[in-house]
C-alpha cells in the first residue's frame, strides 16, 4: 500500500486551490476585463482593392461617398459605405506623366484636384483638373502661371483658391475665365500650407517657416499675420470651428493651437501623446477637434469646453495616418493610411467615440446651452461588473483562505 505524508497532502492541497484560484481569476478576467477593453475599439479599417496603391488625399461628398487619389500611382478611386463597393477612376494617358495631390469636393459635387508631376517630368503644363461623377469625366485647366498648385480651396461661389508648392503666393482664380491672380505674401520664404476660409468668406492659411497664422481679406486685397507663441512649431493644416476660432497643428512642438480673430489672441494644448506630430486637423459641427497623430498612429480628439483630450489608436501598426476628412451628416471621421503597407481607409463614428469619452461635455446645434452626453451603457455596465467582481474574488480568496489555515491548525 502507497503511503503518502501529512506533508505531501498538504502541499497538494494547497496546490489544488491555488490552481481553482487561478482558473477562477482567469475566467474572471476573459469575462469581465476583456468586454471593458474590446469596448474601447472604435476604429474600423476598410481595406483597399489591389489595383490600388495607400491612399493619399481625401474627401466626402453630399452622398457620403468617399473620394481619395492615390499615394503612387494616378488613380482616383471612390468608396461607397452604403454597398462596401469601390470604383476607380484612372487619369486619362494622354495627360501625360501627372499624378494626384490634393482632391477636394466642389459646391456642385465635382471633384477637384491639384497635380503633381512625375520625375523628371517639365514637359506638361501645371495643371488644376476636375472630374465629373455624373459622366464620368476629367477635365484639365491649364494654368497661365509658372506656380506648382498645391493646397486647394473652393468657394461657395465657385471661386477657386490654390497655394503653390514652389511660389510664396496665394491664388485666386475665376470659375468663369479660369484667369489666374498671384498675391505675394508678406512674409518672405513662408512656405504657406493649410488653405481654407472662415464663414465671412476671409482666406486662413499657415506659414510653416514664418511660424505664422495668415489671413487674406479678398475684398480688399489684404493680408495679416499673426506670430504663433511656441517658437519653431511648424504650424500646419487648419480648421475653422462653429465660433469662428482659427485651429491648426503644430507639427513639431506637438500641440494644437487656436486663434481667436475677435481678440488676436492665441491659445495652445499639449498633445497626450509625445512626439505624435499631429498633420491633419477638422472641427465637427458641436465643435470638437479631430486630428490625426502621424507618429502616434492615433486619432485624437480635443473638447474646447472641458479642455479634454481622448486619443484613439489605429489597429494597424504605423499606419502613418495622412489626411482624414468628416461626413458631418453622418457623422462619420474618414483618414488615410500613407503607410505603403497598410492600404486601407480608416472610419470612426464621432457619436460612438464621443458616449464612450466618460461622459464628454459637447456643445448642441439646437441651442446655446450645454449638455453632458451619457456614458455608454455597454461600457458603464461592463465596467460596474468588472469592480463588483473583483470584490467578490477577493473576499472569496480571503474566506476561503482563512478556513483553510484554520482548518490545517486543528488537524
Amino acid at each position: 500500500m502507497l503511503m503518502v505524508s501529512p506533508k505531501l497532502m498538504e502541499s497538494i492541497a494547497k496546490g489544488s486551490i491555488y490552481r481553482l484560484l487561478c482558473s477562477v481569476i482567469i475566467v474572471w478576467v476573459a469575462v469581465f476585463g476583456g468586454t471593458s477593453l474590446a469596448s474601447n475599439d472604435l476604429i474600423r479599417e476598410v481595406a483597399l482593392p489591389e489595383a490600388l496603391s495607400s491612399a493619399q488625399s481625401i474627401t466626402v461628398d453630399a452622398a457620403g461617398r468617399v473620394w481619395f487619389s492615390e499615394k503612387i500611382g494616378n488613380k482616383l478611386a471612390v468608396f461607397d459605405p452604403k454597398n462596401n463597393k469601390f470604383e476607380i477612376f484612372p487619369l486619362p494617358s494622354s495627360w501625360g506623366d501627372l499624378g494626384f495631390s490634393k482632391v477636394i469636393t466642389g459646391p456642385g459635387g465635382d471633384i477637384w484636384f491639384s497635380m503633381r508631376r512625375g520625375t523628371g517630368n517639365v514637359k506638361e503644363p501645371n495643371m488644376l483638373g476636375r472630374f465629373s461623377p455624373e459622366d464620368g469625366y476629367f477635365t484639365k485647366y491649364a494654368l497661365s502661371i509658372d506656380a506648382i498648385p498645391k493646397d486647394l480651396y473652393i468657394g461657395p461661389d465657385g471661386e477657386i483658391w490654390f497655394l503653390a508648392a514652389n511660389k510664396n503666393s496665394l491664388y485666386r482664380v475665376d470659375p468663369v475665365s479660369f484667369k489666374v491672380k498671384g498675391y505675394s505674401l508678406p512674409s518672405e520664404n513662408a512656405s504657406p500650407g493649410g488653405l481654407t476660409a472662415d464663414a465671412k468668406g476671409h482666406i486662413w492659411f499657415s506659414d510653416i517657416n514664418a511660424n505664422k497664422i495668415g489671413k487674406f481679406v479678398p475684398e480688399d486685397e489684404v493680408f495679416y499675420e499673426y506670430d504663433v507663441p511656441t517658437s519653431f512649431s511648424s504650424p500646419g493644416e487648419i480648421a475653422i470651428d462653429k465660433d469662428g476660432r482659427v485651429w491648426f497643428v503644430e507639427t513639431a512642438a506637438n500641440r494644437l493651437g487656436v486663434f481667436y480673430p475677435d481678440r488676436l489672441r492665441f491659445d495652445e494644448a499639449l498633445i497626450p501623446t509625445s512626439k505624435s506630430s499631429p498633420n491633419s486637423i477638422a472641427a465637427d459641427k458641436d465643435g470638437n477637434i479631430w486630428f490625426l497623430e502621424y507618429r502616434g498612429n492615433k486619432v485624437g480628439v480635443f473638447n474646447p469646453t472641458t479642455a479634454v483630450f481622448y486619443e484613439y489608436d489605429i489597429p494597424t501598426y504605423s499606419s502613418l495616418p495622412g489626411e482624414l476628412v468628416i461626413d458631418h451628416e453622418r457623422s462619420i471621421l474618414w483618414f488615410t493610411q500613407s503607410n505603403t503597407e497598410a492600404k486601407s481607409l480608416g472610419m470612426l463614428s464621432l457619436t460612438d467615440a464621443l458616449l464612450r469619452n466618460g461622459g464628454q461635455e459637447l456643445s448642441t446645434e439646437k441651442s446655446s446651452s450645454k449638455r453632458i452626453l451619457p456614458v455608454d451603457d455597454h461600457s458603464s455596465t461592463s465596467f460596474n461588473w468588472f469592480i463588483f467582481s473583483l470584490i467578490v474574488v477577493v473576499i472569496f480568496i480571503i474566506v476561503g483562505w482563512f478556513k483553510y489555515s484554520r482548518g490545517v491548525r486543528s488537524s
